[in-house]
């Protein structure tokens, strides 16, 4: 008998890549006109959209009279949409950004009348543990993926249950192009299907698609033609949903992630391209989620228009060849834009509700000596916080002062602001008496007594010391006296958006010298000099890390960059953040990607680099970051990418990888010449330590000028649980111990 294979029609359309999304867009008409012909006229009988609605809002935005037709053929069950909004990276989001894009797509789909999803996960590359607890804690129990999978380790068989959900891994992929034409090579069709059967149960499942491919004609009649030369085949035009409801699912994978490329490519570079996006996305991120919202939600106020705008803004540029960064220089500005225009909603959102909130509040509108705090962190008693305001405090450290409309008049609508009413706001710092997690209540500002000293080589306070000494860098963790080597490195880099390209060994950038940033009662710096790089460290008095903010003029083109923590022994493992909780990783800390180059048909090199949210912890020792996502173990060192400099989407002649991942189209931005700044921490201690400090490096709370006698107490959670942010109005609450996530 001849083996059933359900072949489904799709397309998979990237918004923006290697053309702008108004191009893209013209393309995406002429596609989806020729889908609606072929399900109307019967010539196909179902149609998968990729798993994501923004597409069909798109196209509907300049063809608004098809509406109707979508809304009778998704009934008919002739097309499918969603869940997602846009398909996403699951590396560079959030766990919150997860489970917005769901919550968005199931949002639009719905008004489609449509109820039936399947978490299509296809092209991103590289599949994280943490979209799958997105997919479980979104009522969707169904997952199809590609990239990242190792046949091996899912017992040979496509079809395995992985967070209990049924998950669908399609041996070949997605890309499936050759039955689009005329004659098609029924004997090459016939080994494309050998090799899917390898891992199948009956029946087997094909795509039939690729990215921004118009629809296959006269299907009906073209399978038709193709089964009678088919010797052990037979093609059944269905859907993903009638394989589900078909096929069996027994195995329960314990892989936690699918970042393997042993049979895809996993496009690995796309951690490290265009870094500054991702330092401002996952500034973004964390705003929107752990200040934004939930201020809105706890104090009902009435912005969720405005925030849901701020997130569909913010989630489009998640689509995977935007946030990672391996598009047209055009396209990336059009990811900046939105990043500017979310910002500036946030900014908007958050000025009015403080301001209706100490209208109705304070018994003062003005204090020296006390403030209103909200403290949306998972972190009981913040010591030290950030404030800016029009005039100083008292006791407060004064950073620095810009010029502008001082927020109450800016939130005032009886009142215009006018040219002259231009002050000076002070940034500054200030201790403050004790305060609870997820609670607003009022502090007093407490003296400072100074716990930090400085001095031309050296850095430190009760918990942790830098020194320089030989032109070297060393950090001291006081409590226990280990000590790590700091320094500086640069390769050049023969790759492209996708894949790193090492050539020759890694380069110490040399010390030039050390000297007093400035000293404070509450912080102080230490500023270290090298060439075209100033790193200056800063320590609080009561901080457990030491906050580094490096200032890159990059002058260099293709090369990359990377700060590098020398430990006490070989790495063997790293635990990271990943989008809820974290993920551990064994490392074969010897490899040396040079000495595998270059790449051997079908080969694309294995790294020891790895993605990761906010921080990564080996050996005692963690780097914490806001956007730098990508992290390398080699011997004993663990290397964060700073910067890394390409200037083409794919080079053909990438050394790292057999065959071009995308067009060879020039990006001379994505050299990123010109000055930079990216933020990273270092402290020393456990994961659970480094997840809580993770709010305060993030400064997860808002302060307010004022007298207040209200006390609020947001929620009331355990010490082992963790708020990520809100969701389908309700609380995410991560557990550490079961490592499992709830909503409230």
């Amino acid at each position: 008998m001849k083996k059933q294979v359900y072949a489904y029609v799709h397309t998979h359309w990237d918004m923006e890549w290697y053309r702008d999304k108004e191009d893209f867009d013209i393309r995406l008409v002429d596609v989806v006109d020729g889908v609606i012909n072929e399900l109307e006229n019967n010539n196909l009988p179902f149609f998968y959209f990729d798993g994501q609605i923004i597409a069909l809002l798109n196209y509907l935005k300049i063809k608004p009279e098809n509406e109707k037709v979508i809304l009778k053929l998704i009934k008919e069950k002739k097309l499918a949409i969603g869940p997602f909004y846009v398909s996403a990276d699951t590396y560079l989001t959030s766990f919150i950004s997860m489970l917005k894009n769901i919550e968005i797509g199931k949002k639009y789909s719905k008004t489609f009348g449509e109820n039936d999803f399947i978490g299509y996960i296809c092209d991103v590359f590289g599949i994280s543990n943490s979209i799958f607890e997105a997919l479980k804690l979104s009522n969707i129990n169904k997952a199809v993926i590609w990239r990242g999978v190792n046949p091996k380790k899912i017992k040979n068989c496509c079809n395995f249950i992985k967070n209990n959900i049924n998950t669908l891994w399609l041996v070949q992929g997605y890309f499936n192009d050759f039955l689009n034409t005329e004659n098609i090579d029924s004997e090459k069709l016939n080994k494309y299907l050998d090799k899917i059967s390898k891992y199948s149960p009956d029946p087997l499942i094909m795509p039939i698609g690729a990215d921004h491919l118009g629809v296959i004609k006269n299907a009906k009649e073209k399978i038709k033609k193709i089964n009678k030369e088919l010797k052990n085949y037979e093609i059944i035009l269905s859907s993903p949903f009638e394989y589900f409801n078909k096929s069996k699912f027994i195995n329960t994978t314990k892989e936690k992630e699918f970042l393997d490329n042993s049979d895809t490519y996993i496009l690995g570079g796309v951690y490290s391209s265009r870094i500054y996006q991702k330092v401002k996305n996952s500034i973004l991120q964390n705003r929107i989620s752990r200040i934004t919202e939930p201020l809105n939600f706890y104090l009902k106020e009435k912005y969720d228009a405005n925030i849901n705008v701020a997130y569909e803004t913010l989630i489009k540029n998640h689509a995977h060849d935007g946030i990672c960064g391996c598009s047209l220089d055009s396209v990336a500005r059009a990811v900046d834009f939105r990043f500017e225009k979310c910002e500036n909603i946030l900014n908007s959102v958050e000025r009015n509700i403080l301001q209706n909130f100490k209208n109705k509040n304070s018994k003062l509108s003005t204090s020296k000596n006390s403030l209103g705090l909200f403290n949306l962190s998972n972190f009981d008693n913040i010591k030290t916080i950030e404030i800016k305001l029009p005039y100083v405090l008292e006791n407060a450290q004064v950073l620095d002062y810009e010029e502008r409309f001082n927020d109450e008049d800016l939130a005032n609508i009886y009142k215009i602001p006018v040219t002259e009413e231009i002050t000076k706001i002070y940034r500054q710092l200030i201790e403050v008496s004790n305060n609870k997690k997820h609670s607003f209540s009022e502090v007093k500002i407490i003296k400072p007594h100074k716990k930090v000293f400085v001095s031309n080589n050296s850095i430190e306070n009760e918990f942790i010391k830098l020194k320089v000494k030989n032109k070297k860098i060393f950090v001291q963790n006081k409590k226990n006296n280990e000590q790590v080597e700091l320094y500086l490195t640069d390769i050049k880099d023969l790759g492209d958006s996708y894949n790193f390209a090492p050539i020759g060994e890694y380069e110490k950038i040399e010390l030039i010298k050390s000297n007093i940033l400035y000293s404070g009662e509450i912080r102080s710096s230490l500023r270290l000099y090298f060439k075209d790089i100033k790193l200056d460290a800063s320590l609080d008095n009561n901080s457990e890390f030491l906050d580094f903010n490096a200032e890159i003029n990059n002058k260099k083109k293709n090369h990359k960059l990377q700060f590098v923590v020398r430990t006490n022994k070989n790495i063997s493992k790293t635990i990271a953040q990943d989008a809820l909780g974290v993920i551990e990783r064994k490392i074969n800390h010897n490899y040396k990607m040079q000495d595998y180059m270059p790449a051997k048909k079908p080969i694309e090199l294995k790294t020891n680099s790895y993605p990761m949210q906010n921080f990564v912890v080996a050996n005692n020792v963690s780097l914490l970051t806001k956007g730098l996502n990508e992290y390398e173990i080699y011997k004993n060192e663990i290397r964060l990418c700073l910067l890394r400099a390409f200037g083409t989407i794919s080079n053909p002649k990438n050394p790292a990888r057999y065959i071009p991942a995308g067009p060879n189209l020039k990006t001379p931005e994505a050299q990123m010449i010109g000055k930079y700044n990216v933020q990273f921490a270092l402290m020393f201690g456990n994961y659970k330590k480094i997840l809580i400090n993770l709010d305060v490096f993030f400064a997860n709370y808002i302060a307010i000028d004022g007298q207040y006698d209200k006390i609020i107490r947001f929620i009331n959670i355990q010490n082992n649980e963790l708020f990520y942010g809100i969701s389908n109005r309700k609380k995410v609450i991560y557990n550490t111990n079961t490592k499992k996530a709830r909503m409230i």
